[in-house]
């Protein structure tokens, strides 16, 4: 065994951001997802969908590994002649807009300042975004020898780069239009009213004027969210979208780019959109009405579209989803099978092949560095069920078994897998909760969504351990456990319409649907598991009895929670109207979307839900408001206080999904606040960070 080799292995892993990839240039080549690259399912079928002509939705969520993907994808289009690619990563580009950097006042047109400088925060990313298109195209042209196969019959090449420049420069402006400036003003007098409704007829409507938006870049007033309110409204977000989609020139760049492709003899430009479900919704559907659409919509077929999103947090606005292929890659919905075990069969090889690869391309044998009285095959198993193939979570089950038994010369075992698990839960993923609620600093809504969640959370692990506790002493299940010494309860289903109620908890890996089943009443349920670490937790059983006679173990009736999620969601939400304040039964919410929620009451209001949020109003107000961080910040803290040691910029974004700019600025404001040392390494001149004593005691002591 080599330690240091697996240390890397499991690095690779590890890292979200495909470009940091580099860093494994001197072992691997030059193009290192060249080598690493395995895809999901057998001969490529993953890849192949995305390489396909047709514009493309890739779905999974955060680590699933859609950036690799994309990665592979464009390496196979460097090889080809006919074909231009970029790729463009959505939310480094909104990280780094600053609104600092956006001018507050616009008082001459009654435009509150921050209506105005949401406004053109949102015009700078969608401007930013077209402009870093166009560079990357430049780029790409210039690295292709692009120049040997342009005629030139219209332009010259250095004519249409000069006209591509000139658009770039006039998006980038980010300017006050003079057709914008109506319908800012009928958003700011919606604005002053919703403050007014709020606070009182006397309130001033100029509160906390220059902070910055919370639509846009999370600001700490919930007022300004009084202008995502606003958007919501179909008819004026119809406005403002058209309104903002009039300042972008794309007919003269969609021109330029078809020029560009016919002169050169190429059948497309492909470009890759990546980590586009990060922007709120609002942000999302701008970005789709004003940058994806046209671009998909008016191109004549010669621009495709490759996006990466996660599964339920998809708008399409005007690109229409039949027209265009949907390929998720979430272990449900990419092994779908009618069996069980076929569908684990499946998940199990790609675990498999996964691991053999990276392994192979250090030139080292997986099966060295596991228990060998164990057959791989059920390492490999153990390995799917404590990941769900996530590759991220992967690498940091690999990255603890590496502190705990390779670092030790002992090879690994079921049982140090399931304490990776547990290790990683308690550590990690459990932190979502406790630390960004404490501590995070964002609008009571959201602190009021996550404490929701981990309370549902706890409802569930509470519901299995009682459905575990009466199994066991015979009051449930009857003669079919019988036996079951430690019956397995990680599994439970919920009726299709309680699957919304449990996308957060999913998109951040405490549970994860299993797949699609019927009752055994017929009707169509969802099956889901907790996270394997939360049973290691708890001590339960995950999984289900091996045997034919348990090949519907999870559609038990005890196993069956949708009446109790139903009573536990009608504590914590209801439906209300906004006119007349009546309140109604969540189980009704059905009937009020086929009425569009018109309040059947008072025949005027609209209804919507409503979190009840009377017992967490408390414990918000007891909150330290004063040592509360932008949860960014706080997972940089959480990232150098994890890995106990000094880190480079780069290193935590690789962590954590950012970029290393945004690392660099945060880092600097944390050391002014005496949260991080920064320290230039005397050996190779990078700067690195520590967590300062005064930040552990803060936010890690408990």
């Amino acid at each position: 065994m080599d330690s240091d080799k697996f240390a890397r292995i499991a690095e690779t892993l590890r890292q979200y951001r495909r470009a940091e990839l580099r860093d494994f240039q001197s072992e691997l080549g030059e193009n290192p997802i060249d080598t690493l690259y395995v895809d999901p399912l057998p001969r490529n079928a993953v890849l192949n969908s995305v390489l396909s002509g047709n514009t493309t939705f890739l779905l999974g969520r955060k680590g699933t590994g859609k950036s690799t993907i994309f990665a592979k994808a464009q390496s196979v289009y460097r090889g080809s002649r006919d074909v231009l690619s970029v790729y463009i990563d959505v939310k480094a580009l909104y990280e780094l807009i600053s609104p600092e950097d956006m001018p507050a006042t616009l008082a001459e047109h009654k435009i509150e300042p921050v209506i105005f400088r949401a406004h053109i925060l949102r015009k700078a990313f969608l401007g930013t975004v077209v402009s870093e298109l166009i560079k990357e195209i430049d780029k790409t042209c210039d690295t292709m020898s692009f120049l040997e196969s342009f005629r030139g019959v219209k332009r010259t090449y250095s004519e249409l780069q000069a006209s591509l420049k000139a658009l770039s420069h006039q998006i980038r402006e980010s300017k006050l239009e003079t057709h914008e400036i109506p319908v800012l003003q009928t958003i700011s007098r919606q604005w002053r009213a919703q403050i007014k409704s709020e606070h009182g007829k006397n309130a001033s409507v100029d509160i906390n004027s220059n902070a910055s938006t919370t639509g846009v870049k999370l600001g700490l007033d919930s007022n300004i969210s009084a202008f995502d309110k606003a958007l919501e409204d179909s008819e004026v977000y119809k406005e403002y979208s058209e309104i903002i989609l009039q300042s972008y020139p794309f007919s003269e760049l969609l021109e330029d780019i078809k020029e560009l492709l016919e002169e050169a003899r190429m059948a497309r430009l492909v470009i890759f959109f990546d980590d586009f479900s990060e922007l709120n919704f609002i942000d999302q559907k701008l970005f789709v009405d004003v940058v994806l659409s046209p671009l998909n919509n008016a191109s004549n077929e010669s621009v495709k579209l490759k996006i990466a999103g996660y599964p339920g947090r998809v708008y399409y606005g005007k690109i229409d989803p039949s027209k265009v292929d949907t390929t998720c890659i979430d272990f449900c919905s990419l092994y779908e099978a009618s069996e069980v075990q076929e569908m684990e069969s499946a998940a199990i090889d790609y675990a498999t092949r996964l691991l053999e690869t990276r392994f192979n391309a250090f030139g080292e044998q997986v099966a060295e560095y596991f228990d060998p009285a164990v057959p791989m095959e059920d390492h490999m198993k153990v390995m799917f069920q404590a990941s769900f193939n996530v590759p991220r979570i992967m690498g940091s089950l690999l990255h603890t078994n590496f502190f705990d038994r390779i670092s030790k010369g002992q090879t690994i075992s079921h049982a140090s897998i399931r304490l990776a698990s547990r290790k990683y839960y308690e550590s990690t993923i459990a932190q979502y909760f406790d630390r960004l609620i404490r501590y995070a600093l964002e609008p009571f809504e959201n602190k009021l969504d996550r404490h929701n969640q981990k309370q549902l959370l706890e409802f569930v692990i509470a519901e299995a351990r009682d459905v575990r506790k009466k199994i066991q002493d015979g009051s449930l299940g009857g003669t079919f456990f019988k036996e079951l010494g430690n019956p397995p309860t990680s599994h439970f289903v919920v009726q299709p319409s309680l699957e919304p109620l449990l996308r957060s908890l999913e998109a951040n890996f405490l549970v994860s649907k299993y797949k699609d089943t019927r009752d055994k009443n017929g009707d169509p349920v969802a099956v889901y598991a907790l996270y394997y670490g939360i049973t290691e937790t708890h001590r339960m059983s995950w999984g289900y009895p091996p045997g034919r006679e348990y090949r519907n173990y999870f559609v038990q009736r005890c196993f069956d929670y949708s009446r109790a999620v139903q009573g536990f969601l009608e504590q914590t939400q209801t439906i209300r109207c906004n006119h007349c304040g009546a309140c109604f039964p969540m189980e009704k919410e059905e009937s009020f979307e086929l009425f569009k929620w018109l309040c059947p009451e008072c025949k005027q209001g609209t209804c919507s839900v409503v979190i009840l949020a009377e017992e967490f109003r408390t414990e918000y107000d007891q909150l330290k408001k004063d040592v509360m961080l932008e949860p960014i910040e706080l997972d940089i803290l959480g990232t150098i206080h994890d890995e106990n040691t000094q880190m480079r910029a780069g290193e935590i974004s690789a962590l954590l999904d950012v970029t290393y700019q945004l690392v660099g600025r945060r880092t600097s404001k944390m050391q002014e606040m005496g949260l991080v040392v920064k320290e230039r390494n005397a050996a190779d001149g990078h700067m690195r960070n520590a967590i300062s004593k005064h930040a552990i005691d803060t936010y890690f002591s408990n």
